[in-house]
C-alpha cells in the first residue's frame, strides 16, 4: 500500500511539473512572444528583396523527379527515425503497439513544429502515463535518442568544417564538441559505474523511500546498455539516418539546378538543426528559411535561389510529421506495459 502511494505521489508531482511546462505563467508568455518575434525577424531577412512572383517561379522550376526522390528520403529518414525509437522501447523492455508508438512519436513532432516550445517529448511521455512504473525507461529511450543526435550533429559540424570555414558563420567546434565530450564522458560513466553506485548509494538509504524503487527500476532496465551488441545496432542507425537527411538536401539540389556537393549539402543539415533548437516560432518558418539559405550563400548561391531552396525544403520536412502526426491522433491501441 506504501509502495502505491510513493508512486502516486511521484506520479503527482510529474504531473504537476509538466502542466507547469505546458501551461506557461505569465513570464514565460512573455518569452514566447519574444522568441515569435525573433523568428519573425529571421522571416523578414530572409524575404528582404524577394519577389513573390520570382519565387513561386523558382519553384515552380524545381524538377518534379528529382523533388520526388527528396520527398522519398525524407520519409525514409522519418521512418528509420521511429525504428530507432522502437528498439530503444523494446531494448528497455516496454510493450506498445506499432500504432501506439506511430501516434505518440508523430504527435510529438507535430507538436514540436506547431508550438513555439519543444513539448513534443512530453507528449511522448504522455502516451505512457498510463503505466506510471514505466515512466523512467520511457524517458530513457527519448534522452538516449537526443544524445545520439547530438553526437551526429557534432561529427557532421566537423566534416564540414575540415571542407569549408565557419568561422564567418558560426564555430561550431568552439561548442558542439566540448558538449558531445561531456555528454559521452557522462554516458559512459552510467554505463559503467552507475550499477554500482547505485548499489551502495541504495545501501547508505540517503534517498527518499519513494524514489527508490523507481530508480531501481531504472537502473535494472538499463543494464542492456552494456551489451555492445544491441547499442551498436543504434550508433549504425543513427548514421544512417543522418546519412539520409544528408542525401535530403543533395536530391533537392538535383531538382533546383544547383551545382553543390555534400559540403553544402552538410552545412544546411548543421545550421538548420542547430537554428531549430530554441523552436523560436509556429512552423519554424523564420529560423528554417534564414539558415537553410544562409548555408548555401558560402557557396555562391544568390539569396533568390537559396531562398527557393529553403521554402521547398522546409515543406517536404515539415508536411510529412504533420501529416503523420493528424493519423496519429485517429490511432488507438491497447495500453503499454512492461514485460
Amino acid at each position: 500500500m506504501s509502495s502505491n502511494k510513493e508512486e502516486g505521489y511521484f506520479f503527482s508531482s510529474f504531473t504537476k511539473l509538466s502542466k507547469s511546462v505546458v501551461h506557461s505563467s505569465g513570464w514565460k508568455i512573455l518569452l514566447s512572444i519574444l522568441k515569435i518575434l525573433a523568428g519573425l525577424a529571421l522571416l523578414v531577412l530572409s524575404l528582404r528583396n524577394i519577389q513573390f512572383a520570382s519565387l513561386l517561379s523558382g519553384i515552380r522550376a524545381a524538377d518534379i523527379t528529382w523533388l520526388l526522390l527528396a520527398l522519398a528520403s525524407i520519409l525514409l529518414g522519418l521512418g528509420l527515425k521511429l525504428w530507432r525509437w522502437a528498439i530503444l522501447v523494446k531494448n528497455y523492455h516496454i510493450r506498445a503497439s506499432f500504432s501506439r508508438l506511430f501516434g505518440a512519436y508523430f504527435v510529438g513532432q507535430a507538436t514540436n513544429i506547431l508550438l513555439p516550445f519543444r513539448g513534443g517529448e512530453l507528449v511522448r511521455l504522455g502516451y505512457f502515463s498510463e503505466e506510471r512504473q514505466i515512466l523512467p525507461q520511457a524517458a530513457s529511450t527519448i534522452v538516449i535518442e537526443k544524445y545520439l543526435d547530438i553526437l551526429a550533429l557534432t561529427v557532421s559540424s566537423l566534416l564540414v568544417s575540415y571542407t569549408i570555414s565557419l568561422e564567418d558563420i558560426l564555430n561550431l567546434r568552439g561548442f558542439l564538441l566540448p558538449v558531445s565530450v561531456i555528454l559521452t564522458l557522462l554516458f559512459l560513466a552510467a554505463i559503467l559505474f552507475g550499477p554500482a553506485f547505485w548499489s551502495k548509494l541504495r545501501q547508505r538509504s540517503i534517498l527518499p523511500e519513494w524514489m527508490v524503487p523507481w530508480l531501481e527500476r531504472w537502473v535494472q532496465a538499463s543494464l542492456w546498455l552494456r551489451d555492445r551488441r544491441q547499442f551498436i545496432p543504434l550508433v549504425l542507425q543513427t548514421v544512417l539516418i543522418w546519412i539520409v537527411m544528408w542525401l535530403t538536401n543533395w536530391l533537392l539540389f538535383q531538382s533546383l539546378g544547383l551545382p553543390l556537393g555534400g559540403a553544402a549539402g552538410g552545412l544546411v543539415l548543421v545550421l538548420v538543426y542547430i537554428g531549430l533548437l530554441p523552436a523560436l516560432m509556429p512552423g519554424n518558418l523564420g529560423p528554417f528559411y534564414f539558415f537553410a539559405s544562409l548555408a548555401l550563400l558560402p557557396f555562391g548561391v544568390l539569396q533568390e535561389q537559396a531562398v527557393v531552396f529553403a521554402v521547398i525544403l522546409h515543406a517536404i520536412v515539415t508536411l510529412p510529421p504533420l501529416f503523420g502526426g493528424a493519423i496519429g491522433l485517429f490511432l488507438r491501441s491497447p495500453r503499454p506495459s512492461s514485460a
